[in-house]
C-alpha cells in the first residue's frame, strides 16, 4: 500500500479529464511542485465522486470566501478524442 499527499489549495493547478471507452482518467499537474497526480476510474466511481463532491460543495458559503489572492487556479480542458491534442503538450499525462 502507499500513500500520497500533496496540498495544491495555494498552487496553479492544471486538470486533464480523458474519456475513453469506460474508463476517466484525471490528470493534475501542479507546475510550481513539479508534481503530476493521475487517478483512472471507472464510469460509475466517477459518478459517484462526482455526486460526493457536488454535495459536500453545497456545505460551503462561497460568499465568507472573500481573499481570493490566496487560493491558486485551476484549469481543466476535457478530452474526448485524444487525436485532437498535440502529444508534446501533454506529454505529462499518462496515456492509455
Amino acid at each position: 500500500m502507499s500513500s500520497f499527499f500533496n496540498c495544491a489549495a495555494y498552487e496553479d493547478v492544471k486538470g486533464i479529464i480523458r474519456l475513453e471507452d469506460k474508463v476517466v482518467f484525471l490528470a493534475l499537474k501542479i507546475k510550481a511542485k513539479d508534481t503530476d497526480m493521475n487517478l483512472t476510474l471507472n464510469l460509475i466511481q466517477t459518478r459517484t465522486l462526482a455526486k460526493y463532491l457536488t454535495a459536500a460543495l453545497t456545505q460551503i458559503d462561497f460568499t465568507d470566501l472573500v481573499d481570493e489572492e490566496h487560493f491558486g487556479d485551476l484549469t481543466v480542458e476535457i478530452e474526448h478524442d485524444n487525436s485532437q491534442y498535440d502529444d508534446a503538450e501533454y506529454a505529462w499525462a499518462v496515456p492509455f
